[in-house]
């Protein structure tokens, strides 16, 4: 490690980029964890961490090849002869001439313009202030138009009468003499209904049903004897009967 740093070293320039970059990475693993609470009720335990071969082989930088040269080892660089006593051609010299601009662009006006005195001493004519003055509200115009107007001049709105059937039709369509309206949430109970007993049949009728629990032993689906030997009769197996027109035969 140490002589391809200092491989590294001796083929570069000092000072350079290169010499920043060939600097190895910091390992932040090799001290002791520092944590950020404290428990007092506790031991102080500390834990230590260390790379494994492979992480330290991934770690290294990367070294610089023994065969590189510097393609740049002097920011002056020498100009040959023939360079210097060189001429250009007409071509090269069409080409570096300067991007003329164009002659129809114009410069942006500045901000603050400037007034000829000609302009400062001129005068208005009287058909200039009269363009110049604004324009009156249309909306007022139009009121006051209105408010002018005579009245013979207004539409006179033409009165007619309704039909028979028209005031027939306008008519409100009245209620049912038998239609009864929803009872109202607090109405009153007779006396009879609040001295009334029920009878056994309707004591009987207002028991729930006893059914045992599926954990206590109930089945679902058990079907009774009676349901197992029952017989339609010729009136249900007519109605469960799809019609012709639903019916497939099967194809032999």
């Amino acid at each position: 490690m140490q002589e391809t740093m200092c491989e590294a070293e001796i083929s570069l320039s000092p000072g350079s980029r290169l010499d920043l970059l060939a600097n190895p990475k910091r390992n932040f693993l090799q001290h002791r964890d520092r944590p950020s609470v404290y428990w007092l009720d506790k031991a102080d335990v500390t834990s230590t961490c260390s790379l494994t071969e492979r992480q330290n082989e991934l770690a290294r930088h990367k070294t610089v090849n023994k065969m590189y040269k510097e393609d740049r080892p002097s920011p002056i660089w020498p100009v040959k002869q023939s360079a210097l006593q060189a001429i250009p051609s007409p071509r090269l010299k069409k080409l570096a001439e300067a991007k003329s601009v164009s002659p129809d662009w114009v410069e942006d006006r500045p901000v603050y313009s400037k007034v000829s005195e000609a302009a400062k001493r001129a005068s208005a004519s009287p058909h200039t202030a009269q363009l110049a003055k604004a324009k009156k509200d249309h909306a007022v115009h139009f009121i006051s138009n209105q408010l002018k107007r005579p009245q013979e001049d207004s539409i006179s709105e033409k009165v007619t009468a309704p039909t028979a059937r028209t005031e027939a039709l306008a008519v409100p369509k009245m209620e049912h003499p038998q239609h009864q309206h929803d009872l109202t949430v607090l109405r009153n109970v007779p006396a009879s209904a609040l001295h009334t007993q029920a009878s056994d049949r309707v004591c009987q009728l207002a028991k729930p049903k006893t059914r045992k629990a599926i954990f206590e032993g109930y089945d679902p689906y058990r079907i009774s004897l009676a349901a197992k030997h029952a017989e339609a009769s010729p009136r249900i197996i007519e109605l469960c009967t799809p019609p012709a027109h639903k019916q497939r035969h099967k194809k032999i």
